[in-house]
């Protein structure tokens, strides 16, 4: 820059000053309150405490020697030059500090919940020669069943995701790597609560990959791509829940004959009695039972386990684009937080406890006929069964 232009940079950096209220007898705490609003107040500033011979005046100028701007720091040495000449000591200015050098950040996969519970977490981090690729099968109550961590190429990364997809339907997306690992953790500590089976030791594993410790808690990552406080709102969302079961992901969400037996027990007790009751009594006393089975099954420990499950499959339909489904499993996983009766009025859960019950129910009535058939001895039930029909 040349005299004249750096001259009239200067005048402009005092007009504005001036026009701030800063005269020029302010002193350097004044002038340093200033900093950074312009390149010409800086430049002027350097100026002015070039004549202050103060202590005070070497600490604006060397902040104002690591300007990010030319002009000033040219203006910031002279200043400082101009003090050293009036036998002012000038320490050295300190060396600027390089930031840390990050590490590389990880990345962080997750599947849909099957019908267990069941779900897949990886956490990948790039190293020389490859990827070190963190698998965990997690379950949602029973905690880590399994964990390992290879070194692949990120090649051999895709091919995995592309084979679990077209082979065993079974896909993976990007989600917060932090998140995956609250995940992992909040299992392993489930595991080891309940002292579930576990492969693989996951704090030594993980130690290779981050340092930091894992979070403790974190909201649902759902959370972050979606209304909730709209969702509490729209009561449509939850009264049309029961169409959450028409997407493939929730195909194994059907709940097994162990955790039925009861129910079933019942179902078959009420339709062998050898008390004679007609068919309207019978369909009554069935649906006190599938009623019961619908509050029970939902509540309990289960009230804080499908809310869960729900908001990881809410974060998987909205990252593959299914934003209305997504909602759906919001509503359904708000409802069942907040219910005292279990599944009852949440469609999702009534059609699930109740398809769930007639199929294994039908099941079971169908095999207890082929036995029949195939039997020569006919019991007291089955013989006021054949009374009762005829």
């Amino acid at each position: 820059m040349s005299k004249r232009n750096l001259a009239e940079l200067l005048a402009q950096g005092d007009q504005l000053l001036a026009d701030w209220g800063v005269g020029p007898e302010s002193d350097a705490a004044e002038l340093e309150t200033h900093l950074g609003r312009s390149t010409a107040t800086d430049a002027a500033i350097a100026h002015r405490l070039g004549a202050m011979a103060t202590e005070s005046s070497v600490r604006v100028l060397q902040r104002l020697d690591r300007s990010g701007d030319k002009i000033v720091r040219k203006e910031a040495k002279r200043a400082l030059y101009r003090l050293q000449q009036r036998g002012l000591d000038i320490p050295e200015t300190p060396a600027p500090t390089r930031p840390p050098i990050a590490q590389p950040a990880l990345e962080g996969y997750l599947s849909a919940i099957d019908g267990n519970g069941d779900q897949l977490v990886w956490l990948v981090k790039a190293r020389p020669g490859g990827i070190a690729h963190l698998f965990a099968l997690i379950n949602d109550p029973a905690g880590l069943r399994e964990v390992e961590l290879n070194l692949i190429t990120r090649k051999g990364l895709r091919h995995l995701r592309d084979e679990l997809a077209t082979k065993h339907d079974l896909r993976l997306v990007e989600a917060d790597w932090a998140y995956c690992d609250f995940l992992i953790h909040r299992a392993f500590g489930w595991s080891r609560a309940r002292t579930t089976p576990m492969t693989g030791d996951y704090p030594a594993l993980r130690a290779q990959l981050v340092r930091t410790p894992p979070s403790e808690d974190l909201p649902p990552l759902v959370f972050s791509r979606l209304d909730i406080d709209a969702i509490r709102r729209d009561a449509e969302l939850l009264a049309h829940s029961d169409a959450l079961l028409e997407e493939k992901e929730f195909r194994t969400w059907f709940l097994g004959p162990e955790q039925l037996k009861p129910y079933l027990d019942e179902l078959a007790s009420i339709r062998e009695s050898p008390l004679v009751l007609n068919r309207p009594q019978q369909e009554e006393r069935f649906r006190d039972v599938v009623e019961r089975a619908v509050g029970d099954l939902f509540g309990g420990e289960w009230r804080a386990v499908y809310p869960r499950r729900l908001y990881e499959m809410a974060y998987f339909l909205a990252v593959t684009g299914r934003a209305p489904r997504a909602q759906e499993a919001v509503a359904v996983a708000l409802a069942l937080a907040g219910s005292e009766r279990g599944g009852h009025g949440i469609p999702f859960c009534e059609h699930l406890a109740r398809a769930s019950l007639g199929v294994h129910f039908h099941a079971a009535v169908e095999q207890e006929q082929e036995r029949a058939q195939s039997s020569l001895v006919v019991t007291p039930q089955q013989y006021a069964s054949e009374m009762r029909r005829r």
